[in-house]
């Protein structure tokens, strides 16, 4: 199995290329990109994508909440299964280019390489399908909850509720998958015996310790709140301040409140909240309501229990304050979680066979392997991002990070192909 080659010049530039067209769709005037879940600029680059699979053979499946598979049948004599590959299209706002696009991008030239050693008879497939995916709407940042279409695939969310998702102006997911054309119905042939998924770190621990690869092996868990504080409008000239009912003040000390508890939690908990919508939103109206999106991350569930009981708490204390009422509108929670042990014992393996640097971290970000880890074994792998800079346009990371971690990828989906067996595990067997 080759491990040791190295990467063909055709394969980088093809990356390279791709990642400057697909960069173009959704450009914003910084450098970034804003390509929404679902919306045209997304359809655009699904389309892109369709068109790419297509012309190299893949065969191209929309399923019912518009993850985008590009399935290759590597030797119809092989093993049935599948081994898949990718990672998500959609960003955020003035978002990053790299996050979650390299990732698919990567996956489509990796099977190029692949697919180049089988025709020349330096792999020999035992798994018979190779499959490139990009999964709707992992940001979040139209639709909620993130993770929705990896999450519909692994069981853990329905697909009607999942469809049934609004954004801020009221269209659903359905609607919006409908309009730009990737409303589907099909699946791949094989259910997954591995998901790999590369991604660029969105930290500085690889840049800061002068690592290559980070081969994750368990993430943060993440509580998530839409918080409503509901007050009284009154015009802000002549309203005495003590007979205010503003929900926008209560707003502001819950913020501060979260980013304290943070702080003083020397790093074991981080707190934000990424997100508020204020009526009427007129600056001559004591804000009526507001509402806040509140993010508790650890990786220590016992950290986030005290996390959510002082949020909750805190609640109380705000509304005795101000007179103001609150609701908890929605919630999720997603629990401290690790990676298949297995499979990041074989990407180690398959990495350090090409004598790159590597290391085991955590990662705080939620990802699609995530959700496929909760029903697939998953495997996630970092490279570097300059300053750990992320979801922003100033997000990048070097050509010669970028081109590592292809080869990187090519190795670890190479040994998953070759030594796989038909029960989904590695050579060692079992899951984590």
């Amino acid at each position: 199995m080759p491990d040791s080659g190295a990467m063909p010049a055709d394969v980088l530039s093809e990356l390279h290329g791709l990642l400057a067209r697909f960069s173009a769709i959704g450009a914003t005037a910084e450098g970034g990109v804003t390509r929404l879940a679902a919306s045209a600029e997304d359809g655009e680059a699904r389309d892109l994508l369709c068109r790419w699979l297509r012309e190299h053979g893949f065969t191209v499946m929309i399923d019912e909440v518009g993850n985008v598979f590009g399935c290759l049948d590597l030797d119809d004599t092989a093993a049935s299964g599948a081994v898949y590959c990718g990672s998500h299209l959609d960003s955020q706002p003035n978002g990053g280019r790299f996050d979650g696009t390299y990732g698919v991008l990567a996956a489509c030239c990796a099977a190029l390489a692949i697919k180049r050693d089988i025709e020349n008879g330096k792999l020999a497939p035992q798994v018979r399908y190779l499959v490139v995916v990009a999964w709707t709407n992992e940001e979040g940042a139209r639709f909620q909850p993130s993770l929705i279409g990896s999450s519909v695939f692994s069981g853990a969310l329905r697909a009607e509720d999942a469809l049934s998702a609004r954004d801020g102006d009221g269209v659903t997911l359905a609607a919006a998958l409908e309009a730009i054309g990737y409303l589907g119905r099909e699946r791949p042939p094989a259910e997954p015996n591995f998901y790999v998924e590369l991604h660029v770190e969105q930290g500085a621990v690889l840049e800061q310790t002068d690592h290559q690869v980070g081969i994750v092996t368990h993430c943060w868990g993440a509580r998530k709140f839409r918080t409503r504080f509901i007050g009284k409008p009154d015009h802000t000239g002549p309203t005495p301040m003590e007979k205010r009912c503003d929900a926008l003040r209560a707003a502001s000390l819950l913020i501060s409140g979260v980013s304290e508890r943070a702080l003083a939690s020397e790093g074991r908990l981080h707190g934000s909240v990424g997100r508020v919508v204020v009526e009427p939103n007129s600056p001559n109206v004591v804000p009526q309501s507001a509402t806040l999106w509140v993010e508790l991350r650890s990786g220590d569930e016992a950290e986030l229990d005290g996390a959510e009981t002082a949020f909750r708490q805190s609640l109380e204390r705000i509304c005795a304050a101000t007179g103001c009422r609150v609701e908890i509108e929605s919630g999720s929670v997603r629990a401290a979680q690790s990676f298949d042990a297995d499979g990041a014992a074989l990407a180690r393996r398959a990495i350090e066979s090409l004598d790159l640097r590597t290391m085991t971290m955590a990662t705080i970000a939620g990802h699609d392997a995530l959700a496929l880890q909760e029903r697939f074994p998953a495997i996630l792998l970092f490279v570097p991002s300059v300053d750990g800079t992320s979801h922003a346009p100033q997000e990048l990371t070097k050509d010669e990070d970028l081109e590592t971690g292809l080869t990187a990828l090519t190795a670890v989906l190479s040994r998953l192909l070759s030594e796989t067996r038909g029960n989904g595990s590695p050579e060692s067997g079992g899951s984590a």
